[in-house]
């Protein structure tokens, strides 16, 4: 029970967090980017992928945007390298080596919006 305390201080924490992401930068490319950032330092690749993937279809193409994404794809990246490697000189496993990051094709229109929640 004590574990499930933490985790879920540990939820709220991050709820808080992005919530403060939210006041500061209000609804704005820069404010997903951030987001996606934070998700994945907390290991949340898979949201952070999805909120990557949705900034495209929110904000557009624009080059402001599109090397956002692509930042927030290369982080994402070399955070899941530097966990394997931590994990590799420790001697556990970890998600990322199991499963790999690869950065989704762009598309330069969006396709269908089916369950993107605004």
């Amino acid at each position: 029970m004590h574990s499930e305390t933490l985790s879920d201080l540990s939820q709220a924490g991050l709820h808080i967090a992005i919530q403060d992401i939210r006041d500061e930068l209000f609804d704005t490319p820069e404010c997903d980017y951030a987001i996606a950032q934070l998700l994945s330092q907390w290991g949340q690749v898979d949201h952070a992928e999805q909120i990557l993937d949705n900034m495209l279809m929110k904000w557009g193409t624009s080059p402001e945007v599109v090397a956002l994404n692509e930042r927030g794809y290369a982080e994402i990246v070399l955070s899941n390298d530097m966990l394997s490697e931590t994990a590799t000189r420790s001697g556990t496993s970890t998600l990322s080596e199991t499963s790999t990051t690869q950065r989704k094709p762009q598309q330069s229109v969006p396709a269908a919006m089916d369950g993107v929640a605004a």
